[in-house]
């Protein structure tokens, strides 16, 4: 019987030995803005030998059987991760930063400053505002004039000027805040103004439509605060989300 109790036992071990570590491939996730680009819809694919999946929301876990393969995020958040597990062991995580892309003192000059050349600004591919002087009218996303009161400075879009700099119909909104890490989501449409005059300490909401065809898919939100204003030179911070169709608006 001894002898029978250690084969048996030398066997367990060597089938314990032999048997490998469950492989777990990251999901393959898609996302997609929603309900006006207020919530992001997470869907994946099953991953081989998954039993359940964990949605990360700015480190928040949210568990989900297997057989369930989308999700939907509610609220804005910076970070978006998700993972497949096989028996309490955890695969490498998809990873998605929802986070706007800041651009601090971005210096414009308005227009009636003909000894500057950069009165406007646009976002590059990557989300960086550039100052651009009006000779790249197809460039411009934004421009700074005053009004007619001389005094007061506006911003605008440019297609809202004459002659037009480009057909984009961008607009600003006031955001009722004063620290720009306060407005985490860019308002609806409806309370947009493609001039508006800015001030000191303020923040704004900017909408991008480039079609100049409402809120769709490929438009853009961003939040700017007006940090100095100093004779015709404005300075701003500006906070751009990348991810098109979706009005979050997260500092990182």
């Amino acid at each position: 019987m001894k002898c029978l109790s250690a084969t048996l036992g030398a066997l367990v071990l060597l089938v314990i030995s032999c048997s490998k570590p469950v492989t777990l491939a990251p999901p393959m996730v898609s996302y997609t803005p929603i309900d006006g680009g207020t919530k992001l819809q997470l869907t994946w694919l099953m991953v081989t030998n998954a039993t359940e999946y964990y949605v990360y929301v700015d480190g928040v876990k949210t568990v989900l059987a297997s057989g369930t393969y989308s999700l939907d995020v509610t609220g804005p958040a910076k970070l978006i991760e998700v993972s497949a597990v096989a028996t309490a062991t955890e695969g490498h995580r998809w990873s998605l930063t929802t986070a706007a892309q800041k651009t601090a003192n971005l210096t414009v000059y308005t227009r009636a400053d003909a000894q500057q050349i950069n009165h406007a600004f646009y976002f590059d591919t990557t989300g960086v505002a550039q100052a651009i002087p009006l000779s790249r009218p197809s460039d411009i996303d934004f421009m700074v004039d005053t009004s007619q009161t001389v005094t007061n400075i506006e911003l605008r879009s440019p297609d809202s000027c004459s002659p037009q700099y480009n057909t984009k119909s961008n607009s600003s909104a006031g955001a009722g805040v004063s620290n720009l890490a306060d407005l985490m989501i860019a308002p609806a449409p409806g309370v947009y103004s493609k001039a508006r005059t800015i001030s000191l300490n303020a923040v704004y909401a900017l909408w991008l439509d480039p079609g100049a065809n409402g809120w769709t898919s490929d438009d853009h939100v961003a939040k700017m605060k007006v940090e100095g204003i100093s004779g015709t030179a404005v300075t701003l911070t500006v906070e751009y989300q990348k991810i098109p169709g979706l009005r979050w608006l997260m500092s990182d």
